[in-house]
């Protein structure tokens, strides 16, 4: 990181765990931070590469996860931990993980009904800056979503008094576009987006974009998307943030 730029990404990347493929893509585009959804662990075989045994541009970032499903309500009993996780170069102090709701029944029978969380971290900069990381219920054709809309009420209402303490930046696959009337609390919250003007997951390209990224502040950000070279649905959407302070 540069003393100026932040160079902060989302991806979701379809429980792929590749993870040293998916290191490498970040290191590749010289990513700071990046912010994964739909992140699957097996912890025997996912953790030896996430605590830095794998190769070099795998160990150069932390891996910080958070589950949203334990094994038994993972699709197809596969025993593995699903959430969310912070890649990040620059060593994280602090993290937070918070429900969202729907509350788990023990088993995922539908999708809209998963139990989702946001993931919270404060940056060591200069100024307080704090990256939140999200991935909020789907529905059907690209359906309104009263589950969506409790979610995204959450999220204000946890990031809006963080605010007031520095600068928020949500990372995130919103299942929704920035107009949606099912995102109004987070621009309440958060008034500022940044998203590319084309559609970021995957034969949807012809839509608006559903992975992108909400501020407290209005930033100096340059959003571009890389192709995921077939390691996800979804396209790398990267945020070039100027002027943000300096890393410590």
């Amino acid at each position: 990181m540069s003393a100026k730029n932040l160079r902060i990404a989302t991806w979701n990347v379809a429980s792929n765990q590749n993870y040293e493929a998916i290191a490498a893509k970040i290191a590749e585009l010289d990513v700071d931070m990046c912010a994964l959804q739909e992140v699957a662990l097996d912890p025997a075989v996912g953790l030896p590469v996430l605590f830095g045994r794998g190769q070099a541009n795998t160990s150069a970032y932390c891996w910080y996860f958070a589950p949203a499903l334990v094994p038994a309500e993972v699709y197809h009993g596969t025993g593995q931990y699903f959430g969310l996780a912070l890649a990040s170069r620059i060593p994280l102090s602090r993290t937070a993980a918070f429900q969202l709701g729907p509350p788990g029944t023990g088993s995922v029978v539908h999708v809209e009904n998963e139990p989702r969380i946001l993931q919270v971290a404060a940056l060591p900069l200069d100024r307080p800056v704090f990256i939140g990381n999200t991935h909020l219920a789907t529905a059907g054709d690209w359906s309104l979503s009263a589950v969506r809309r409790s979610q995204a009420g959450k999220i204000a209402g946890m990031l809006k008094p963080l605010a007031t303490q520095g600068t928020v930046i949500l990372c995130g696959d919103f299942n929704a576009e920035p107009s949606s009337s099912d995102l109004v609390a987070i621009k309440q919250a958060l008034p500022y987006f940044h998203a590319s003007d084309r559609g970021t997951f995957g034969e949807e390209y012809g839509r608006a974009p559903i992975d992108f990224f909400w501020s407290s502040v209005p930033l100096d950000v340059t959003i571009s998307v890389f192709p995921a070279d077939g390691l996800s649905d979804h396209g790398i959407v990267v945020a070039t943030v100027d002027g943000i302070g300096s890393g410590a």
